[in-house]
């Protein structure tokens, strides 16, 4: 027996023993791994940043009407505060004489912009001055930042603003010290007095009540644990913070911590870090925090979304006052300051729903970049995506198309492209009516025939080749025997003749058979070889019928060509980025110049110009002033057969406003031009633009023409007489003798029958 016990007790010895190592070699090798994965977040990014997408930023100058540039309503967008006295960043007030705003700071494609407040002098809508408040000095311009139209997320969707603990301020540290762990310094990861409290709560208890974490066990668990509550992960968290602590200083720790905790959630991201929390609570920098701000930050981190100033503020405000509280009681702040901070309101900022607004555009410029930046590392990098477009002008096309659409039934959708004609910048984008409905984006992928919206080119080469804004052209029937032997009998869309008639006549009226005879008289080849000048095209043989807008352009595309119009002959070409920022700010992509090229005479531009000038006062789109249609503006209507699809394109010297309605499926959508694109490009430019002048190129004169024979209208005809322009050289010589007056005629007769001479002399 004496042997057997003996045995028996060695063997709980060994296996002891046995027990002890395996644990010690799980604890050893656990470590390790827990020590290489730690070290890795000294040169591996410790937290995926979402890329964010941004408009531009708005340059405000002198003459800028500020209610065509939205200024108070991307202001709210940005969620300035109007206040009654105006001393910090973020706020503005108005008076009957002006504005008055404390700009933001920020960066822009890598240049930094101070917070500014300026005064902005206003008379009749438009600024008349600007000052810089706090020098008395007038400047040049100012700027308001862009706004931020989508964020790339991985699939936790969580956001934040690395901060340091440089930038912020000694109370913010010491409140989330004294709240979340008050011997943060003294300790090596784990407070043992703490743990052995929470211990012997959760035995009173009978479960997990407590958990007695300092912030180096709370850093841990956000890292690398989850949030479950039970005694093995409560374990491996010790074990894990010891680790930290021998890796990792007070300071490196704390860095991560106040850029990793939650602090609630907005939309559909979790908000993370004092640095978003304080942007999203306060808008502001960690380093403008005041003492009670301090305070309610750190009391969030307890319970967030239980604490939310903006969906428990009673909580919320008593959580903070708590917090203060802790804050005397070590010593920390005096009585007097606890009091005076203990009556402040909360002062969060109003929280503006967020909309999500130009989605067809977004999925554009992540197509543009995609080569070069996939979708997983814009989920992870931080990267800042700067683009032309203008958030003002993208929610007037998105509101409009919607409007413009409401009456039209089912099955109609439609497109908006809205372009600056000198560097190409897109400015706004709606491929469709509904993004949840359909994301495919009309704006750029679906490519229709454009109707008569080739004809302005039709007319361009004509006026190249000899002919004039009064040359008489024949609207009259036409048949053409194409290649194949059949024949292509086009006509008007009213089904009238209308003869002989001047050549603009022809083109404001948008006739076919006239457009047709003087195409067929120049060439298709060499009108297809005008179009593709300004944009490709895809025809491989020449076709009569596209003189008449057979061939198929996407709206984006259109935009491009018309650009070439509204730019004095010169084509620009479509862009969308206009750089790319990493996380830390450095500009790492960004755009070039824009590229233009002169495509189009300017002279003979100016001569088309005046013409769909016309087409707006007199033309196939005079009811667009019915919408308001600005003065001087030059827009033309295209429709393809059977009334599949409706276009028109309006424009001015700074903006082009390209429209498209039709159906995904082909069918007719019963509207031409004129009744379905039209208005909703004049409600649009009606919002956006003032009237315009186009100025006159030096080699192009004015003449006062008789309509009835082209010919220069009399002194006694002026009033009948027609404005037309004409390349210098071009213009007519000869008199209107049907201009003069039946009295003149009759006694010029009488004269040469006085003078004549003797009959047989």
């Amino acid at each position: 027996m004496p042997i057997v016990k003996g045995i028996f007790r060695k063997g709980i010895w060994i296996f002891g023993i046995l027990v002890i190592l395996i644990i010690s070699a799980y604890f050893l090798l656990n470590g390790l791994s827990t020590y290489r994965e730690m070290k890795r977040l000294r040169v591996d990014s410790i937290w995926r940043l979402p890329s964010r997408v941004y408009s531009s930023e708005l340059v405000m100058t002198q003459g800028m009407d500020i209610e065509r540039a939205g200024l108070l309503d991307r202001l709210t967008r940005l969620r300035y505060r109007e206040v009654a006295d105006v001393s910090a960043p973020g706020e503005f007030s108005r008076d009957p004489q002006g504005i008055t705003v404390f700009f933001h700071s920020f960066q822009f494609l890598g240049k930094k912009h101070d917070a500014l407040p300026v005064r902005l002098s206003i008379d009749d809508g438009q600024i008349t001055r600007i000052v810089r408040t706090d020098r008395n000095e007038q400047i040049e311009s100012a700027s308001l930042e862009p706004e931020c139209i989508t964020e790339i997320f991985d699939s936790l969707y969580e956001d934040r603003t690395i901060v340091d603990l440089d930038d912020c301020p000694r109370h913010l540290l010491e409140a989330i010290i004294t709240t979340e762990d008050k011997r943060f310094y003294d300790h090596r990861g784990v407070d043992f007095r703490s743990l052995l409290r929470a211990g012997i709560t959760n035995l009173i208890h009978g479960g997990i009540e407590e958990g007695g974490s300092t912030i180096t066990q709370q850093l841990i668990k956000n890292l690398f644990l989850t949030s479950e509550r039970t005694m093995s992960r409560k374990i491996r968290e010790i074990w894990m913070a010891l680790i930290m602590e021998r890796i990792y200083s007070k300071e490196e720790i704390l860095h991560m911590y106040i850029n990793e905790v939650y602090m609630g959630s907005y939309w559909h991201s979790g908000i993370c870090g004092i640095g978003k929390a304080s942007r999203m609570f306060f808008d502001k920098s960690v380093s403008e925090l005041s003492l009670p701000e301090a305070a309610l930050l750190a009391g969030i981190i307890k319970a967030p979304n239980a604490y939310s100033p903006y969906s428990a503020p009673a909580k919320a405000l008593a959580r903070r006052n708590t917090v203060l509280k802790l804050m005397e009681a070590e010593g920390i702040i005096a009585p007097d300051v606890f009091e005076q901070a203990r009556r402040e309101p909360l002062s969060v900022i109003p929280l503006v729903p967020k909309k999500r607004h130009a989605p067809y555009f977004v999925d554009y410029v992540l197509s543009e970049i995609r080569d070069r930046y996939p979708q997983e590392v814009l989920e992870k990098g931080g990267y800042q995506i700067y683009t032309t477009l203008d958030m003002h002008k993208q929610i007037t096309a998105e509101t409009l198309l919607e409007h413009g659409l409401a009456d039209k039934g089912e099955g109609i959708d439609g497109a908006v492209v809205i372009m600056n004609p000198h560097s190409g910048d897109i400015l706004a984008m709606v491929g469709g009516k509904r993004y949840a409905d359909s994301q495919f984006n009309r704006a750029v992928k679906i490519r229709r025939h454009i109707g008569s919206l080739v004809k302005p080119i039709v007319y361009y080469t004509a006026l190249r080749r000899g002919y004039t804004l009064s040359s008489f052209v024949e609207d009259v029937p036409v048949t053409v025997r194409l290649d194949d032997g059949s024949e292509w009998t086009p006509a008007n869309f009213d089904k009238t003749a209308h003869g002989r008639i001047l050549l603009k006549d022809a083109l404001v009226n948008s006739y076919n058979l006239a457009t047709v005879k003087i195409g067929m008289e120049l060439g298709v080849k060499d009108i297809l070889a005008e179009v593709g000048r300004i944009v490709p095209t895809d025809v491989q043989e020449p076709n009569p019928s596209a003189l008449l807008g057979a061939l198929s352009y996407s709206p984006l595309e259109v935009s491009v060509i018309y650009s070439a119009f509204a730019n004095g002959g010169n084509q620009v070409e479509a862009r969308s980025v206009l750089g790319i920022c990493n996380e830390n700010g450095t500009v790492v992509e960004e755009a070039a110049e824009p590229r233009t090229a002169k495509v189009l005479d300017p002279a003979v531009v100016y001569l088309i110009n005046t013409v769909l000038q016309e087409v707006i006062t007199s033309g196939t789109a005079k009811n667009s002033r019915l919408y308001g249609m600005p003065e001087g503006a030059c827009g033309k209507t295209g429709t393809s057969d059977d009334l599949r699809d409706s276009w028109f394109v309006g424009f001015t010297p700074d903006l082009i406003v390209t429209t498209w309605l039709g159906s995904d499926e082909y069918h007719s959508i019963g509207h031409t031009g004129s009744s379905g694109a039209m208005p909703i490009a004049s409600m649009i430019l009606s919002r956006l633009s003032p009237a315009v002048t186009w100025p006159v190129p030096p080699d192009v004169v004015i003449c006062s023409v008789d309509p009835t024979n082209g010919k220069l209208a009399g002194f006694w005809s002026s009033g009948k007489g027609v404005n037309i322009p004409y390349i210098r050289g071009t213009e007519p010589r000869e008199v209107s003798e049907e201009s003069t007056p039946w009295v003149w005629s009759v006694l010029k007769s009488l004269w040469d029958r006085k003078i004549q001479p003797p009959e047989g002399r």
